[in-house]
């Protein structure tokens, strides 16, 4: 392995670590979102937010010249997994969510 791929490699892994700790911070958030809409009673999927999300991952993606499908996928899987996170947080409250299906957008 070359001395400049070793290089690239590394400046990865600390791009890699700095994305999992924004993934962590926001999951950390989820769990305050989750704890908000156990408190009010509400839906934890809500249609109109996921929309908007992936409408955010796509023109970010046109913006600066990414794949709009994949960021788009990755916002999906991190809704997904607010979702299961915030379905988590209000069972766990007691509080009944009887809202639309809890189900992530496809």
């Amino acid at each position: 392995m070359t001395e400049e791929l070793e290089i690239l490699r590394a400046e990865l892994d600390r791009i890699d670590q700095a994305l999992y700790a924004l993934v962590r911070d926001r999951m950390r958030c989820i769990e305050r979102v989750g704890a908000v809409k156990a408190r009010a009673s509400m839906a934890v999927f809500q249609p109109g937010r996921a929309e908007e999300v992936e409408q955010q991952a796509a023109d970010f993606a046109r913006d600066n010249g990414l794949s709009g499908t994949f960021l788009v996928r990755l916002a999906d899987l991190l809704m997904e997994e607010a979702i299961r996170v915030e379905e988590a947080i209000v069972a766990q409250s007691g509080v009944s969510n009887d809202g639309p299906a809890n189900s992530p957008p496809t």
